[in-house]
């Protein structure tokens, strides 16, 4: 078994997930910094910019559940490996993009696949196959880096399509960022503890989790699993159509195109603390109520958004508070379902989860660029939101029971 005092391999893993999370989901939201260039460039409607971005979310959302299974079958390793071919690839193609049909496959398909394979669901399925106790703490944490990622890279990205084109950019950002995700997938990802002959590194010391893994399918058939995936996938109309447009309402609001990136890092550092800090609170005081608490919190900071974001300094505001708000519960869905399923399906499981976020949410930036188009602001896009987190709210509050149980107890029990 090794050493005891050395340290334990799953946190280089977890090391190498929060290098990879901060750089791979700049390709889906590289449209988001490159908004402004791309529409003067090439005199694209804000429409047609903005379905693109949907689309990229929808396939990346169709493919996660596949993502899942890869994850559990074939490994974590040629999952991330795959991702970080696709990505180079895609960021290339998009560079030579002239014509809308190239702006859909090369961003919208291509981009869409590649993130598939290296963010969210690879990540935190991976973080869950190593850790147990901590997963709350170890999720929020590879979520953070997500944050992380988008606050430092987007303000030197929209820089730096300002300076070299963003068709140069996109060359030097895209290969530099595979070759790393390339390197860390071939010499330090491994699937599990398991894969090494090691074990997972802490358990449950309440005896209060899953005690039995739960199959897939008869995850599917509790209630709890689909209150939680219209949760989950609700959650995504606010966020990404705020994700697709924070830019674009800066330079609206008076801020240069160079400088716009900055919102996102605005909106992105505070997160970085909320994730881990959901994650911490999630552990001790229940995932639960943290994702219930900050959903209403949401609410309330949308509801300040439709009345008094004006000027760029509002705009700041707004997107500090998303960050937090936001960042809260974003680590705490996948050990969630850990917690309710086991840890051998969370995979496929989050897979599932992430698909409505996908398609569900993929529907937010072509609603707020509709608002916009509508209403020349985007100020009536916060009162949609807020009507989103607080039917988020509701939801959560309704999962009330033990899933596992449901699914274990004989059908004549019930019977009176």
């Amino acid at each position: 078994m090794g050493n005891k005092n050395m340290i334990f391999y799953g946190w280089w893993v977890i090391g190498a997930l929060l290098v990879i999370e901060m750089i791979c989901p700049m390709g889906r939201f590289c449209m988001t910094a490159f908004f402004p260039f791309v529409t003067s460039e090439l005199k694209w409607s804000r429409y047609l910019v903005s379905s693109s971005q949907s689309m990229a979310l929808w396939i990346y959302a169709l493919l996660v559940p596949l993502t899942g299974w890869m994850v559990d079958r074939i490994g974590s390793r040629k999952t991330f490996f795959l991702g970080g071919l696709l990505s180079i690839v895609s960021w290339i193609l998009l560079s030579i993009m002239k014509t809308p049909w190239e702006l859909y496959i090369y961003y919208g398909l291509i981009m869409g696949l590649a993130v598939s394979l290296g963010h969210m669901v690879t990540i935190q399925a991976t973080a869950n196959k190593w850790f147990k106790k901590q997963a709350g703490l170890v999720t929020g944490a590879t979520s953070a880096a997500f944050g992380m990622g988008l606050a430092l890279f987007m303000p030197l990205i929209t820089s730096m399509a300002n300076s070299l084109g963003w068709r140069l950019t996109s060359i030097i950002y895209g290969v530099s960022s595979g070759i790393v995700i390339l390197m860390l997938a071939t010499c330090v990802i491994r699937d599990s503890p398991e894969s090494m002959g090691l074990h997972i590194h802490d358990e449950d010391p309440t005896g209060m989790l899953a005690k039995e893994p739960v199959s897939t399918g008869n995850a599917l058939k509790t209630s709890s699993f689909w209150l939680l995936f219209i949760a989950y996938s609700v959650t995504g109309i606010p966020l990404q159509g705020l994700l697709a447009h924070l830019i674009m309402w800066g330079v609206d609001l008076g801020t240069s195109r160079a400088e716009a990136g900055i919102f996102m890092s605005v909106m992105f550092l505070p997160a970085i603390a909320s994730k881990i800090g959901g994650g911490w609170l999630g552990d001790r005081l229940g995932k639960k109520r943290i994702i219930i608490v900050s959903q209403l919190g949401c609410l309330l900071i949308m509801l300040w958004g439709w009345q008094y974001v004006h000027t760029r300094d509002h705009l700041k505001i707004l997107a500090g508070l998303m960050g937090l708000g936001y960042g809260l519960p974003m680590g705490l869905f996948t050990p969630f379902l850990g917690d309710l399923f086991g840890r051998d399906n969370v995979g496929a499981l989050f897979g599932i989860l992430t698909l409505g976020h996908g398609l569900i949410g993929g529907c937010g930036p072509l609603l707020w660029g509709y608002v916009f188009d509508t209403f020349g602001s985007y100020n009536p896009a916060c009162i949609i939101s807020a009507a989103c987190y607080g039917a988020v709210a509701i939801v959560v509050f309704v999962i009330r029971f033990a899933p596992t149980q449901m699914i274990l107890r004989p059908a004549r029990v019930e019977r009176i």
